[in-house]
């Protein structure tokens, strides 16, 4: 047996999880540090491997002496459990003890590390190795403390976390064994835990993937993640050395998107970025920048671009022609010159970009295009019934795919027709075409691979194994800027696994009800945990607003949430497990509420719904075939949004309210300003609000509201920093009164501040940082950083900053 199976094993739970830090440690896939890990070399069979590396240290580190660290993160059941590699053995991580070397060297340029040596590997499916050095000066332990200031440290190997495709075709398998595989093979999806005091650090170095030198390693805030290790585009990106960020919406017109590098500062009172350099993106008249993401290893940033004639999706996501003229362009910026950036390549792809998500080197674009074929006469008068029918009669389906140009070359094809898929039993007949897209942002040239399906596709999550799609069965209506959903709505979800190029299609599934009104919330239906999709839906037909939902056509009215629990067989993805049941009949909601945030993490769910308090539901999803509430909170106000603190602490961010017996703006409340709720979970049976705050009075906005990015938050130790940007309503109405539905007037812009005691359950309040523009406005594309003891406030191009 492989030490680390038989550690595993006998470790039981007497070791804590490590997901705190490490897992954002996995969350960078690639921690960038002055060295570099060689690929590595594999020797020997899967019972008996060896796996080995060369580290090639920092020019400036040569001849030094130094300690070699290899650790070991292995799924287990509802954790991972963490191992360091001795000289001797694999050993099991516990406490705060400090991870034991691999060896102490006076090192040279290139450093073989033996990450195995014929060993066992069979069983370690999602394990993920990673190798890095420190500085001896006082041995071990201020040896890996000074690995983690200076970013030493690199994922280095991972084993795969399923078995291929063709492996799944040449193994018979029965559901349950099906099923079994799954709870062992795939891991944690993104829970946050309170670490111990090395992990607590490695969570601040891995977060700031610096590029520079080890002096400059600084705690950096970065953005704010559904799933840890799935990166997702920003309009901001920092490597804890240089801010990367899209220029002011003066600049912001089509075909003039501009990328702006600053350096973050220790020196200058008060704190200030000083720019570096700008690059013109040449994007094309049509396209705007819209996000960033960051490949530290490859010293690039990738820039997406969408098409700005489009309609707002709120109001025309069925609506093929709303995507006829849909374009996405990619721009690659080379960073590795510390004066001047550089475009390296540029994409144009004729379709329309839903979402995007980044797995280490591999970009992948989920993308929607309508096929139109030139010279049909969509109308089809009676005179052109022939012609029209010749046309279509000679049609080459490539023709009608989506195509993508290299640095303004000829258009060629972005997928294959081998690649794709249709689905014949969609009951929403459409030309719609969507296309999954992976880009390996390392290859020195373009590279790429593609599939797609017939039909459309609403929203999409993903972990990192797994990529789902999912759409509403029947066709909405709109009623102003949200849809309108048909009394008996299902949604159907299409899953593909992931290994880098490789986009598998696993099976497809159908659960009753739809995702929501709101097009950024749509992802937080869902999660995966150990092979099993979990999806929160929801069975109200209209938007309420603050108004009651309306009752069914049945008379009654509806509780809103319900949970099916999906996984893979072979007959697609099967439901396995739902709430409410028979057996557990208790709805998750009240009749009359909307649901608003979701989120699962780990083997806990957690749902808010409204009305005139915030009942918040903790699910115990452990069991896939037998959910079950675990407790319930009600508080006043209600949650957009839910951020993980810790293993048992939980921040809700949303509106505060104050009850109303007339019945208020509907709900029997009026709301009031944006709310921060600190919720204990200790006791999953008996939630507590252990703390809270309210920002501003009744008209007050946050851009986390809206978006799940407009928050940063920061390990400080055993405490959490956050911050987020708001438009404060604080200025008394004229005439004056502090009825509950007076309504304020705006104050300020401003970014808020708060500290978090992580052991004491605290949330305290810090002075705000003012913005440098007076007019009331969007604040949609606002964002913050924090860095150290510094704040850097992002008012969509314009940057204040000051001290924490």
């Amino acid at each position: 047996m492989n030490p680390l199976q038989a550690k595993q094993v006998s470790a039981g739970r007497q070791h804590r999880l490590w997901l705190g830090g490490l897992v954002l440690l996995a969350a960078v896939g690639a921690v960038a540090a002055p060295f570099q890990l060689s690929e590595v070399q594999t020797s020997g069979t899967e019972a008996s491997l060896s796996l080995q590396t060369t580290l090639t240290l920092a020019a400036e580190d040569v001849g030094k002496t130094i300690h070699v660290f290899v650790v070991a993160q292995v799924p287990n059941g509802g954790g991972d459990k963490w191992y360091a590699r001795s000289p001797k053995e694999w050993q099991a991580l516990a406490g705060s003890a400090v991870p034991a070397f691999l060896t102490q060297t006076a090192a040279s340029a290139n450093t073989r590390v033996d990450l195995s040596q014929s060993e066992d590997a069979r069983g370690l499916a999602g394990t993920h190795l990673y190798a890095g050095y420190g500085l001896s000066v006082d041995g071990a332990d201020a040896a890996f403390a000074e690995m983690l200031r200076g970013s030493r440290y690199r994922l280095a190997y991972s084993f795969a976390a399923s078995p291929s495709a063709a492996d799944w075709a040449l193994q018979p398998a029965s559901e349950q064994s099906l099923k079994s595989h799954f709870r062992e093979v795939l891991g944690v999806a993104g829970r946050t835990y309170l670490a111990t005091p090395w992990a607590v650090d490695i969570m601040a170095a891995a977060a700031t993937t610096s590029a520079a030198t080890p002096a400059a390693a600084v705690p950096v805030s970065g953005t704010t993640l559904q799933e840890a290790r799935v990166d997702e585009a920003d309009r901001v990106k920092t490597d804890g050395l240089h801010v990367f960020s899209l220029a002011s919406a003066e600049a912001r017109t089509p075909g003039s998107a501009v990328l702006v590098r600053q350096a973050l500062q220790n020196a200058g009172t008060p704190p200030a970025l000083a720019e570096v350099d700008r690059l013109a993106l040449g994007f094309s008249k049509d396209v705007e920048a819209t996000g960033l993401y960051q490949d530290v290893p490859g010293q690039q940033i990738a820039v997406l671009g969408e098409g700005t004639g489009r309609w707002a999706v709120y109001d025309a996501w069925f609506s093929s022609q709303a995507w006829t003229q849909g374009v996405t362009e990619l721009a690659l910026v080379d960073t590795s010159s510390a004066t001047r950036m550089q475009s390296k390549r540029k994409l144009r792809i004729n379709a329309a970009l839903v979402g995007s998500r980044k797995l280490g080197n591999t970009l992948y674009l989920v993308l929607r295009s309508t096929a139109q074929l030139p010279g049909l006469d969509p109308w089809w008068p009676l005179e052109k019934a022939a012609a029209n029918q010749s046309l279509l009669d000679a049609m080459q389906v490539s023709a009608v795919l989506p195509t993508l140009s290299v640095d303004g070359g000829a258009a060629l094809p972005l997928v294959d027709a081998t690649a794709c898929l249709t689905q014949p039993g969609n009951a929403a007949k459409s030309p719609d075409i969507i296309s999954l897209v992976a880009i390996d942002l390392a290859s020195a040239s373009h590279r790429h691979a593609a599939r797609c399906f017939t039909g459309g596709t609403e929203a999409f999550y993903m972990s990192e194994r797994s990529l789902y799609l999912a759409t509403t069965r029947t066709p909405y209506s709109y009623g102003g800027r949200f849809p309108i959903y048909a009394v008996q709505s299902s949604t159907d979800l299409h899953k593909f696994a992931l290994n880098g190029l490789d986009m598998s299609y696993r099976g497809s599934g159908n659960v009753p009800g739809h995702l929501g009104f709101d097009q950024n919330r749509k992802s937080f239906r869902m999660g995966e945990h150990q092979g099993a999709l979990r999806v929160i839906t929801q069975s109200t037909t209209s938007w309420g607003g603050w108004g009651v939902v309306p009752a069914s056509a049945s008379g009654t009215t509806e509780s809103p949430g319900r949970l099916s629990i999906l996984q893979e067989s072979k007959a697609g993805l099967v439901v396995v497990g739902e709430l409410p049941n028979a057996k557990r009949p208790a709805p998750l909601g009240k009749a009359g509420e909307q649901l608003y945030a979701s989120r699962f993490l780990g083997t806990r769910g957690y749902l808010v719904t409204y009305r005139l308090t915030d009942p918040l539901y903790v699910l115990d999803l452990t069991n896939p075939a037998d959910p079950f509430i675990a407790g319930a909170l009600e508080v006043s106000g209600y949650s957009d949004y839910l951020f993980p603190v810790s293993e048992n602490l939980l921040l809700g961010v949303g509106k505060e309210a104050i009850e109303e017996s007339n019945g208020g703006d509907g709900r029997f409340a009026w709301y009031q300003g944006v709310k921060l709720s600190l919720i204990d979970l200790t006791d999953p049976a008996h939630p507590r609000e252990a703390a809270k705050s309210v920002i501003g009075k009744r008209g007050t906005d946050a851009t986390v509201l809206r978006d799940h990015h407009g928050i940063a938050l920061l390990q400080n130790g055993t405490s959490l920093r956050l911050s987020l940007p708001v438009s404060l309503h604080a200025t008394a109405p004229k005439p004056a009164g502090d009825a509950a539905n007076a309504y304020y007037a705006f104050t300020r812009t401003e970014l808020q501040k708060f500290d978090i005691d992580i052991g004491q359950r605290s949330l305290t309040p810090r002075p705000a940082l003012p913005s440098v523009l007076a007019a009331e406005r969007d604040i949609s594309r606002d964002r913050s950083i924090l860095w150290g003891a510094q704040v850097h406030y992002y008012q969509d191009g314009v940057w204040t900053s000051g001290l924490w």
